[in-house]
């Protein structure tokens, strides 16, 4: 919920809130109040110079609760433009980065259902076809001071988790001694990680909304990670079973690992 929505519930909203409550919120207003209910008593007593005075008073924090809550008001539209602004400033960027997380995946997933069938075939994808689009404008633009808080962390995650496949891909690719379908495996993991933290930015800045799919066919952003993030469990699940089912037989599970070594 927005500042403005919050705002705008507490001064249309509030009589379903405590009495005490709102009177800690508004201290100007209370006071004033007890002043006027003072004045009218000792206008009733017939105390004309304390009933002025107290009327005075009474009217001079009226005032003061009057700018406080124009204050206030301003400060929470000033605070939900800001906010609007700092989110359409910084989705574009997240949608290419996730729309990257889940392109490496899906290659991540071929590689390793290469590797684990030992089929031989070759995909020729390169080191750097698995590294993320890391962000330009988080953490140092301006705007990110402004988002509120859910989508500032939901955004730390993610962004953090770039960080993560960067480092798997800087350290592991092609390492000497490794076995190729392990490394494909962690990649798997880092990118599955790294996507489900983006389906929270992608609820959290609205990109379904922000950016259609330019063909109908090609179904929303949250559905085609859906799909990625079904397609590498599946995919892991069948080289388990490959794998059980080689265990099992007592002639191959007796033989070196078939799987490529680098």
């Amino acid at each position: 919920m927005s500042a403005k929505a919050d705002l705008g519930k507490q001064f249309t909203g509030f009589r379903p809130k405590r009495v005490s409550s709102y009177i800690k919120e508004n201290p100007h207003m209370a006071v004033s109040i007890g002043l006027f209910c003072g004045g009218g008593i000792a206008l009733w007593l017939n105390v004309t110079p304390l009933a002025g005075s107290l009327f005075g008073a009474g009217g001079a924090l009226l005032g003061a609760w009057i700018t406080e809550l124009n204050k206030r008001r301003t400060d929470a539209e000033d605070k939900a433009e800001k906010e609007t602004s700092a989110i359409a400033a910084l989705a574009p960027e997240l949608q290419r980065t996730i729309e990257r997380a889940q392109y490496i995946l899906d290659r991540a997933v071929v590689n390793f259902m290469c590797e684990s069938s030992v089929n031989g075939l070759k995909t020729n994808d390169l080191q750097a076809d698995f590294r993320p689009y890391l962000p330009t404008l988080y953490p140092s633009a301006p705007q990110v001071r402004d988002l509120p808080g859910e989508k500032a962390i939901a955004l730390v995650r993610y962004y953090d988790s770039l960080n993560e496949i960067s480092r798997h891909v800087d350290d592991w690719w092609e390492r000497e001694g490794q076995l190729a379908v392990n490394i494909f495996n962690v990649l798997m993991h880092a990118a599955e990680k790294s996507l489900q933290l983006g389906l929270a930015c992608v609820r959290e800045f609205d990109l379904e909304t922000r950016f259609p799919p330019p063909y109908e066919s090609w179904g929303t952003l949250t559905s085609r990670i859906e799909r990625s993030l079904d397609n590498a469990a599946n995919t892991r699940q069948h080289h388990l079973d490959r794998a059980e089912k080689r265990s099992l037989d007592p002639m191959k599970s007796k033989e070196p690992t078939p799987y490529r070594k680098y």
